[in-house]
């Protein structure tokens, strides 16, 4: 869209000002970088050392927030100054001005985060993600898991089975015959009523069922009330095991994307999910999970 040239009718003020305003708001609430050597120096501390599979997943995804938090000051910072006529106006600034002005996200952004509406729910998803990493670093590993949040949650899954794997070197598992299992926890649990993480594998929080829905009480799919789309899912725990012990029957093997458009560059992985229907019932729906239905 096009920038308005003027504020309109009287004493209204400019997109410039108006944009200023949003930069100076989001500039009071956007996280500092993480210091990598003190976070270097944390992980060590973490249980297992720096190498363990799951706390070098933390260490990329640190890396890669970092790269965000610095754009996104730098670019809110950048606008200031042209808005006051220090620096010109110019280049990427234009469009990401235009883009604030419509509460919508600059693209030099988006070519490196997250997808998202609006300016507000893209903000929260970078203190979210913030927050997750910063607690995981300073206070040790979390009860569960907000895959949402993850630049790289296929990794994320891929260090998980690698601990797992370690954790039965004595049962002579080897890596390659480890696939990933789910279940719903039952009876279901929110993030907020984990007492503790499981002794293997992760619990994974904040999915959304599309097509379908949850019964707690009878801990399997059922379908979804008229006229609801999405669907919250309990925690999920998913771990990993030997592919001659996992359990096929009464599954139903829902592909999981990071947000609505389900394209093949969206899509995660597959988690298994309790059902009594015949598979194909939910396969004729579409039934998916989502990271995001923003």
């Amino acid at each position: 869209s096009t920038m308005p040239k003027s504020g309109g009718g009287g004493g209204g003020i400019s997109p410039e000002e108006a944009v200023d305003k949003i930069c100076e708001d989001l500039l009071s609430k956007v996280p500092q970088e993480f210091n990598i050597e003190v976070a270097k120096e944390q992980m060590k501390k973490l249980p297992g050392g720096s190498t363990q599979p799951l706390t070098v997943h933390l260490k990329q995804e640190i890396d890669r927030l970092n790269i965000i938090i610095a754009l996104t000051t730098k670019t809110l910072k950048n606008l200031r100054l042209a808005v006051a006529g220090t620096i010109a106006l110019a280049g990427e600034l234009v469009e990401a001005l235009s883009a604030l002005f419509d509460a919508g996200i600059p693209n030099a952004w988006l070519r490196w985060s997250w997808d998202s509406s609006t300016i507000g729910s893209w903000f929260q998803g970078l203190l979210h993600r913030f927050d997750q990493l910063n607690k995981w670093v300073t206070t040790g590993r979390p009860k569960a898991y907000w895959l949402t949040g993850f630049f790289n949650p296929q990794g994320f899954l891929t260090a998980m089975k690698q601990e797992v794997n370690r954790k039965h070197a004595a049962d002579k598992w080897a890596l390659d015959d480890v696939v990933m299992t789910s279940e719903v926890t039952h009876p279901p649990k929110d993030f907020e009523q984990l007492r503790e993480s499981p002794p293997e594998g992760v619990y994974v929080y904040g999915l959304y069922l599309e097509g379908c829905a949850w019964s707690g009480k009878e801990n399997k799919l059922i379908d979804s009330e008229p006229k609801k789309l999405f669907t919250p899912l309990p925690v999920l725990f998913v771990t990993g095991v030997q592919q001659k012990d996992k359990k096929m029957n009464n599954t139903y093997e829902a592909p999981t994307y990071r947000i609505k458009r389900r394209t093949g560059q969206h899509f995660i992985t597959t988690f298994g999910l309790r059902t009594e229907d015949i598979p194909s019932k939910w396969i004729m729906r579409g039934v998916a999970l989502l990271c995001s239905i923003d």
